[in-house]
């Protein structure tokens, strides 16, 4: 085996050598070489060139993106100078930013756990007394309009029944508050058409809640009806003409046209218990006030009586 070793010296000198030869040649071919232009190599597969476009596009889009929103901005935070610079200030001025909001979403059950608590306060038991004081009777719900005493109830709550002897002595009403006081009452003004009374106990500083007109009741609403015990119901409908069993004998005893309410009729029908109970909504509002059976007055038809027993009352 022959080992040939060239010395930087030997590769100089060959140089020359080479140049030579090249120039030696055809004019025409040396323009021929000189002049050639450069074609670059081809890819050798149409596949090849798409993949080459694609990871191209996706990882320079992802990429500005990520400068564009996340590290323009944090630089633009930090260094405030930058500013001065248009380009990066439109960047900062088109920051988009995204803000959490957590829904809380409150159940109906819940929020009528919520509406009772309000109102409890302002609703009142009616109890009649008889035997001196001895025996009591649960008649029904009332609701304390004002705080100085002044509560709203159906008639019936507040008819009493004649003692069996003149030795038992007369019935009494009083009324029961959620504290568990009770209090003597006076019948301040009754509404036949409504079948509804309006009685007053000497207490202040009594809790009260507001009042929700019809215009605000809805169909398909859900309700609450509180006497002693609770009771849930949805409205169903509205009777604009309805005429109580009182006006309807009003009307014949006199031989005038009896004046129609208006009602809202709800799905169920309610004991007699809940006769004079508040009736309201999710929002711990009241109403109306029950009729007991599957009808309540709402508070609008009864608006003229309540302003009049406070006048009367002052």
């Amino acid at each position: 085996m022959k080992i040939t070793i060239k010395s930087l010296r030997d590769k100089q000198k060959e140089l020359p050598e080479a140049a030579k030869k090249f120039f030696q040649k055809p004019k025409n071919e040396i323009e021929e070489l000189v002049e050639q232009p450069y074609k670059p190599k081809k890819i050798k597969t149409i596949f090849g060139a798409v993949f080459f476009v694609i990871f191209v596009m996706l990882f320079g889009g992802i990429g500005g993106i990520l400068i564009d929103r996340m590290i323009l901005p944090s630089l633009l935070v930090k260094y405030p100078e930058l500013n001065q610079y248009e380009f990066l200030k439109k960047v900062n001025e088109g920051t988009t930013t995204v803000e959490i909001i957590k829904e809380v979403k409150i159940s109906s059950d819940e929020a009528a756990v919520e509406a009772i608590k309000k109102v409890s306060p302002s609703a009142v038991q009616i109890l009649e007394f008889s035997n001196e004081g001895k025996d009591q009777a649960y008649k029904g719900a009332g609701t304390i309009l004002t705080s100085d005493g002044l509560i709203i109830t159906s008639i019936n709550n507040i008819t009493v029944k004649k003692p069996a002897s003149s030795e038992e002595g007369n019935n009494v009403i009083k009324v029961k508050l959620e504290s568990g006081e009770i209090y003597d009452t006076r019948l301040i003004e009754i509404d036949l058409a409504a079948e509804l009374a309006i009685i007053k106990i000497e207490k202040t500083n009594l809790p009260v809640i507001a009042l929700a007109y019809s215009k605000n009741i809805e169909l398909g609403e859900k309700l609450v009806i509180m006497d002693d015990s609770i009771a849930m119901d949805i409205v169903s409908k509205f009777i604009e003409d309805y005429v109580s069993e009182s006006e309807k004998k009003k009307a014949e005893e006199t031989g005038k046209k009896a004046n129609g309410q208006t009602r809202v009729k709800i799905t169920n029908n309610l004991a007699e218990s809940f006769s004079g109970s508040p009736v309201i909504n999710l929002k711990g509002e009241i109403l109306g006030i029950s009729q007991g059976g599957d009808l309540f007055i709402p508070v609008d038809s009864i608006q003229s009586f309540i302003k009049s027993a406070m006048d009367k009352s002052s």
